[in-house]
This record gives C-alpha cells, sequence and structure tokens, in this order.
C-alpha cells in the first residue's frame, strides 16, 4: 500500500511539472469570414478573441503583423483588390531574359495575417492567423474546378534586393562584380538571389489550399518555401519547394493534396507529404504549362517512378501568380512514403549528383555504372549478373519513352535524370533489393515545345543515342543503350517497349481524351496566365490566342507522332514494315491478359503495330475462379525463350512469345 501511494505521488509530481512547463498557448484571433469567395461587392470582417483587453494587430501584405501593424478597431471592409495596382508583380530584376510587367491590373485577393497581445498576460502574443478573400468574383466562372493556393509570406522574402530568393538581386550584381563577362552570358545560366539552395534559401509562409471539390474541406498550415528547378529558376513565373517542418508547426501534410495519388508499393493511397512542389510547368510555362503533367500522366503504369500531379491556380501575397501544376517531389522521404522504406536507407542520385543519402553513396553509383559500361552484355550470364544490379527493364521503358516523346533536355543529353536504391537491401519489400531503379521528371521539352504542329517527323534523340560520332553519344543515357543494346533479349526488350509507347502509353484513345481534360481545366485561365507573364511577343499575338495555338501544337504533335513512329523504328533497325496483330480472349468474363509484361490487363479485344523480326510476348490473367487453358494463334508463330520458331499452333504456357507476321490474331482460351 506504501508502494502504491509513492507511485501515486510522484505520478502526481510529473504531471504538475509538465503542466508548469508547457505554457499554454494564448488564444488566437477569430475571424467571422472564412478563406474563400465571396460574390458581393463588399464584405465586412470582424476579427475578436474572447478577452476584451487584447490588442489585435493585422497586416494586408502578407508580412507577419506585429507591435507596428495596424491595430484593429472596428470591421475591415473588404473590396475586389483586382481594381488597385499591381504590387509584386510590378517588381522588375527577376527574369533575365526580359524584364516584363504586365500591361493591366492582375486579379487580386484580399489577405489578413492577424496576431493578438494580451497586456492581461504579460503581453503575450498568440500565433498568427491567415486568411484569403476573394471579393466581388465568382469562383466557378474564373477557375472552374481547379483547387487554389494562396502563399502568404513576408515580401521582403521574395524580393528584397539582399535577401529575396525571387530576384535576381545582390547575388547577381556580386556575379557580374566578380567577372563583367557574366552580364554577356546567356539568360538561363545567369545567377541571382533565385539561385540559393538548401534550407538556408528557405523562408517561412502561410500555405491555404481550397480545394477543387467543394465538398473537401481545405486546409492552412504554416510550411517553408524556397525556389527549386534548374534553368527555371531564371524564369520570370518560378517554382515553390513546400517543406513542412516541426519549426514552422506540422511535421508532415496529411492530407490528400494530390487525389487519388496511391503508393508505389500498390499498398493504399499516399496518407502523408514532407515535402511537395508548387511547379511552373518548366519550359512549358510560357506555352500550355501541363505538358509534362500530361506526357507522366501517360505512363502512370510503367515501372520507373512518375510524379503524380494537379492543376492549380497560386495567388502570391494576393496577387494572381498564374497557372501551377502541385507536384510529388521526389526525396528521402518520397520513397519511405511510397514503399514503406526507412527513408535513412535511401539513395538517389539526380544527375551525377546525391539527392538523397550520404556523399559516399555516388561511389555505389558510379561503381555500378563502371560494370555496366565495362561488361560484354551480349554475353547472357553477363546480362543476367547486371540484372541483379540494374533494373534493365525500367531502364529500356524509361528510354523509349524519352524517345517517343522526343525528350531533348533528357538523359539521352545527360539533363533531367535520377535512379535511386535502398543502400542495405529490405528483404519482403518491394524494391528493397538494392538495384538502381530510374526515376522520371521534367519532360516537358519534348513533343512540340518550341516547334510547330508538323514536327512530329523529326526524331533525333534515338537517332543521336545510337550514333557512335554524334556529340551526344558520351552521355549517360547513350551510353547505357549502346551497352545494352549488344544484349539480344535487351533488343527484343527495347524495341517492344518503343513499340507499345505508341500502340498502348500514347494510345489515341488514350491521349486524346487526357488533353481534353486538361486544356477544360485550365483554358478559362490561360489568359490571366499570360496577361500576368506575357512575354511580349505573346501579348501581341494575343494571350487567348497563344493558349489555343500552343495546345493545337502539343495535341497535333502527340496525333501525329503515332503515325510515324513504326515507320522510323523500322527504317532504324532495318525492319520490315510493322503489322497489326490483334490479342483477344474467348471470354473476357474468363480473363485477359497483358502485353510485354505490362501491368495493364486488357478486358477487351487489342490491336496493336509489331515487327516480324521481334518477339511479342503475351501473358494470360484469368479471373478469380476461373483458369487459363492455352494460347492460340491464327497467322503467326509461337517462339520458344531462344527465339527459335515453335510449330505447334496451341501452347499451354501462361506467357508466349509469338513472332508477329500479316493478319497475326492470338487468342487465350479459359475455364
Amino acid at each position: 500500500m506504501k508502494i502504491k501511494n509513492l507511485f501515486h505521488l510522484l505520478s502526481v509530481a510529473l504531471v504538475s511539472a509538465k503542466a508548469i512547463k508547457e505554457e499554454v498557448k494564448p488564444e488566437l484571433p477569430i475571424f467571422n469570414l472564412e478563406s474563400g469567395f465571396y460574390k458581393d461587392s463588399s464584405v465586412k470582417l470582424k476579427i475578436k478573441t474572447s478577452d476584451p483587453k487584447a490588442i489585435i494587430y493585422y497586416t494586408t501584405d502578407g508580412s507577419i503583423p506585429n507591435e507596428n501593424s495596424t491595430i484593429y478597431k472596428k470591421p475591415i471592409t473588404l473590396r475586389n483588390k483586382s481594381f488597385q495596382e499591381n504590387v509584386l508583380s510590378a517588381y522588375k530584376g527577376v527574369d533575365p531574359y526580359e524584364d516584363f510587367i504586365p500591361h493591366e491590373k492582375i486579379k487580386k485577393a484580399n489577405v489578413i495575417r492577424a496576431m493578438a497581445k494580451y497586456p492581461n498576460k504579460n503581453n503575450t502574443v498568440s500565433e498568427v492567423v491567415s486568411k484569403t478573400y476573394w471579393v466581388g468574383m465568382n469562383r466557378k466562372k474564373l477557375y472552374g474546378e481547379l483547387p487554389l493556393i494562396s502563399l502568404m509570406t513576408d515580401p521582403d522574402n521574395l524580393f528584397d534586393y539582399e535577401k529575396g530568393i525571387y530576384i535576381m538581386g545582390k547575388d547577381y550584381d556580386d556575379w557580374v562584380r566578380e567577372n563583367p563577362e557574366n552580364a554577356d552570358v546567356v539568360y538561363y545560366n545567369k545567377i541571382g538571389n533565385f539561385n540559393r539552395k538548401g534550407k538556408k534559401s528557405e523562408v517561412a509562409a502561410s500555405l491555404e489550399y481550397l480545394p477543387g471539390d467543394r465538398r473537401r474541406q481545405g486546409f492552412t498550415d504554416n510550411v517553408g518555401i524556397r525556389i527549386m528547378g534548374g534553368v527555371s529558376r531564371t524564369f520570370i513565373q518560378k517554382s515553390f519547394r513546400v517543406t513542412y517542418r516541426e519549426d514552422y508547426g506540422k511535421k508532415n501534410l496529411k492530407y490528400e493534396i494530390l487525389p487519388g495519388n496511391m503508393r508505389s508499393d500498390g499498398k493504399g493511397p499516399i496518407e502523408k507529404y514532407k515535402t511537395f512542389n508548387i511547379r511552373n510547368g518548366g519550359n512549358d510555362f510560357k506555352f500550355i504549362v501541363f505538358r509534362d503533367h500530361a506526357l507522366q500522366t501517360l505512363v502512370r503504369d510503367r515501372n520507373f517512378e512518375t510524379q503524380n500531379m494537379d492543376l492549380a491556380v497560386l495567388y502570391l501575397d494576393g496577387e494572381f501568380w498564374g497557372v501551377y501544376d502541385i507536384t510529388e517531389d521526389y526525396s528521402d522521404h518520397y520513397i519511405e512514403n511510397n514503399y514503406g522504406i526507412d527513408k535513412d536507407n535511401v539513395i538517389i542520385i539526380k544527375k551525377d549528383k546525391v539527392e538523397a543519402g550520404v556523399d559516399s553513396d555516388i561511389d555505389l553509383f558510379n561503381q555500378a555504372m563502371q560494370t555496366i559500361l565495362s561488361t560484354d552484355l551480349s554475353v547472357p550470364e553477363n546480362y543476367a549478373k547486371i540484372g541483379k544490379q540494374f533494373d534493365i527493364e525500367s531502364f529500356a521503358w524509361y528510354g523509349a519513352f524519352n524517345i517517343y516523346i522526343e525528350n531533348r533536355d533528357g538523359i539521352f543529353q545527360n539533363n533531367n535524370w535520377a535512379m535511386w536504391r535502398v543502400r542495405e537491401p529490405v528483404p519482403d519489400v518491394l524494391h528493397g533489393d538494392g538495384v538502381w531503379r530510374m526515376m522520371l521528371f521534367d519532360t516537358e521539352s519534348s513533343a512540340g515545345l518550341n516547334r510547330n504542329a508538323t514536327n512530329y517527323d523529326v526524331a533525333t534523340v534515338l537517332d543521336n543515342a545510337l550514333d557512335p560520332t554524334s556529340s551526344l553519344s558520351d552521355r549517360i543515357g547513350s551510353r547505357l543503350l549502346v551497352a545494352f543494346m549488344k544484349n539480344r533479349e535487351f533488343k527484343n526488350l527495347f524495341i517492344n517497349a518503343l513499340s507499345d509507347m505508341r500502340n498502348i502509353d500514347f494510345a489515341l484513345d488514350k491521349v486524346n481524351p487526357l488533353l481534353k481534360q486538361l486544356d477544360g481545366k485550365v483554358r478559362r485561365v490561360m489568359t490571366d496566365h499570360f496577361i500576368r507573364y506575357g512575354y511580349e511577343e505573346y501579348i501581341q499575338e494575343g494571350p487567348t490566342n497563344h493558349y489555343a495555338n500552343q495546345f493545337y501544337i502539343f495535341k497535333s504533335w502527340l496525333n501525329g507522332r503515332s503515325t510515324i513512329f513504326m515507320d522510323y523504328l523500322a527504317k532504324v533497325f532495318h525492319f520490315k514494315p510493322a503489322v497489326k496483330v490483334t490479342v483477344t480472349s474467348d471470354s473476357f468474363r474468363k480473363g485477359g491478359f497483358t502485353v510485354n509484361g505490362g501491368k495493364k490487363v486488357f478486358t477487351e479485344k487489342y490491336k496493336g503495330l509489331y515487327f516480324r523480326e521481334n518477339v511479342l510476348y503475351l501473358t494470360a490473367v484469368p479471373k478469380k475462379g476461373r483458369t487459363f487453358k492455352y494460347w492460340e494463334v491464327d497467322d503467326c508463330k509461337f517462339a520458344n525463350p531462344d527465339y527459335s520458331v515453335s510449330r505447334k499452333y496451341k501452347l499451354k504456357q501462361a506467357t508466349v512469345g509469338v513472332y508477329p507476321s500479316k493478319g497475326c490474331k492470338v487468342v487465350a482460351y479459359f475455364k
């Protein structure tokens, strides 16, 4: 009994000590209006606390309120600020290419940030409450179903000469002072404050998110933001990386900011984000913005990492900042959240540099690449051995994708590529085997960008990769491809991957509905987007016409590419013209099939173009409660694994190889 009483006293003492240590947070100011759109020409905003002695300070420019800010004394009348002069968008020295300033007043919202000071409580101050109000504006008419993001930060964090991360600023002047010739460097290689990287370049901000689906609740969080990207850091419209830290408030975002985003290991939806990007579309910001979004979406089922995205409209300190894509951010946390792998066991190499991991991890990567490039991969045993270090199929499909879209800024130019692996193998976890795998990002310098609608027949990426005299033959993508092409199995795989990019991933009945959907989301906003960002030549063309013309080019390019690609491959590989192969099931209620190891299970008749010289692989997939019986072919022949032709026209193997020929039809039978 005495021991029990002692424990009780100790418990009470510990709880009391904890209570003393933990200060009660001062009451937050209470707003009578929630963030959002108000159709009335004006609204009255009231701010209060339960303490009549409290002093409420507020700001309207995005800065953090302090005791020098405006004191709240009576309801604030909020009106449509779009008729007021531009402030942030009037700054020059943002883009080395052109000092574009909008020719007209852009759309604006009211941003109110407030805190309360309590004289009766030792002058303690509350945390800041931040809200955004679009007054006299119709959300549905302006933005349809697009989500909105309101970023609020002290304007000096972005535009101050010395510390502003959005401008050329002091860093540019210092850089030119060191070497006056730097002033003549091409604009996208110029250095400015916007080149600052790492945590030291991060500034505090408040982020409000209004979902496109009005039935969902949005959120407001304190976060860190920094400028992200490569060349796009120099653009007038810049991208932001958003980071959650306990220093700001929450450790992670636990919200479905990318609706329907599933884990890469297939184990349900993504439940949290440490970081995400608010991306400007990269090189596509001055054309249609969503080129990378569309291209990555079309290959989401392939065996390399892709980024999920969602188009949104951004307001920065209350000013319209254009169309962006909320985008997954590749990091050690990304792998942890997608595969359940400890982030400290993750290595990401991005363009020959350690993006995640420790400095010595580059040695692991270099050793793997050196082994691949110094090994005779025509020998099957060597090829199999390399497959235990490097995901060959991942590279084949990744390379095929870049070639199909004619990516002029990807792995075959030694730009915008990344690979990942675990440092120490993790048993029984998908991709926990320590094998290097591909990660796809920034694909927009392709598919007609900076070209015309008839440019779809230009195909130089594959030619340059395979040409030993090309200036691009020494790039990592080219070197890997040439090494692997010496192996017969890889060549067959790669040609099938190229074919299926055309037949499946970029099938026009898949491409055109997606483009229609994305265009439908943003077309109404793009006039305002180009009014905000220009450039002058697009203003002269007419912002509405400029977007329409650029969308037409993208759509025409993808539709045209499909018409010429197989003939192009036949020329490169010295094949006869491709033939149409039809694959079906005796009953799709009983089962379907996959093509060339893809994830998609076909549930209706499939037709695609393939080469007589290359084995096409098909796998039967019975439905639950059904079993596979056999494959049957007409006007084509089965192939054994060693590529010799079998005379049997019925095979019971679930996966079979077929040599295509004209009129080829393959049927899977189930029971």
